[in-house]
């Protein structure tokens, strides 16, 4: 799996215009400084590079500095920045040569987002050895951008085990929750690479499964980071705002981390303890395998070996 990272459309150049009036989640009606330039069916981006960007359809232009608008994901304040967008969505298409035929991806089609300048898509058989473009595309319209024109790149993004969407929906965020896809794709990378130096292991399932749960664990721990510095965050659940303090998401954290390294020692005790090696007696004898295993689970078997004669130590006097 390969993250791709394609660049957002300049909406520079284009209609711009502030609320005047401040907006709750889910209005449809926004006051606005002017509407010249704008109009039915158009896509607007809110709030762009912030973390409450948004991109709206138009639905009239009501000529009285009146927008009614697709119901707002977000609450926006009053100056907030709104710009006209010709495109609101993104294709990407791969190549196995630079100057080749590119392809479009199957179900590649992605909703930009404006928190950053990119917006990402999760190419799941995707590999650093093939070239990537992307287009812009408006769903309404059908119009795209020409993919020969688009800029070519490869990515050298390693391969992760989860994607951020497979994280936010076993998280159960929104999805526009934070942690935004960019930072998602970065804790997935950074647990990834703690697995590595935990797990010795070529099963998929347990380096899949330690990845969810270990990711999980680091979100949680960037959130608590994060309702320091903003004093609260919040997470929508069901239509419901439900505001978590740092205390919380920490101990949520640390009992995560603590199910992660549960689940590693099992399973990784699981497959050493099934080894053709260590069960090959022309190889290891049935003590010293019985010894290992022991060391490796914390029975108290080891105990007794170590200290035979100590009261609390030996199973046998405790009976």
């Amino acid at each position: 799996m390969v993250l791709l990272s394609g660049l957002n459309y300049d909406y520079a150049s284009q209609q711009r215009t502030i609320l005047t009036q401040q907006v709750g989640d889910g209005s449809t009606t926004l006051k606005v400084e002017n509407t010249e330039g704008f109009a039915a069916a158009d896509y607007i981006v809110i709030d762009p590079k912030t973390e409450k960007s948004e991109i709206i359809k138009i639905t009239t232009n009501d000529d009285d500095l009146t927008l009614t608008v697709a119901a707002s994901k977000f609450k926006h304040e009053v100056g907030a920045q709104i710009y006209r967008l010709p495109y609101n969505q993104m294709k990407f298409y791969s190549a196995a040569a630079a100057a080749g035929t590119y392809t479009v991806i199957a179900a590649s089609t992605t909703d930009m987002t404006y928190a950053g300048l990119y917006t990402n898509y999760p190419y799941p058989t995707g590999t650093s050895a093939l070239f990537y473009k992307r287009t812009l595309y408006n769903e309404t319209t059908a119009v795209e951008s020409d993919v020969a024109e688009a800029d070519y790149w490869q990515t050298s993004d390693e391969g992760t085990y989860i994607t951020p969407e497979e994280l936010r929906v076993y998280m159960q965020f929104d999805k526009n929750d934070y942690p935004s896809p960019e930072d998602m794709a970065t804790i997935i990378k950074l647990a990834q690479k703690q697995i590595a130096v935990d797990v010795s292991s070529s099963d998929q399932n347990i380096l899949i499964l330690a990845s969810f749960m270990l990711s999980r664990s680091y979100v949680l721990r960037a959130l608590a980071s994060r309702s320091l510095s903003k004093g609260y965050i919040t997470i929508n659940v069901d239509g419901r705002n439900i505001t978590k303090a740092y205390q919380e998401l920490v101990l949520e954290a640390e009992n995560t981390f603590k199910e992660y390294e549960k689940f590693v020692r099992d399973n990784t005790r699981s497959e050493v303890g099934s080894t053709n090696f260590m069960d090959d007696t022309s190889v290891v004898d049935p003590e010293t395998r019985k010894a290992y295993i022991d060391n490796w689970t914390g029975t108290q078997d080891a105990i007794d070996r170590t200290y035979p004669n100590n009261l609390f130590g030996s199973r046998r006097r405790l009976r």
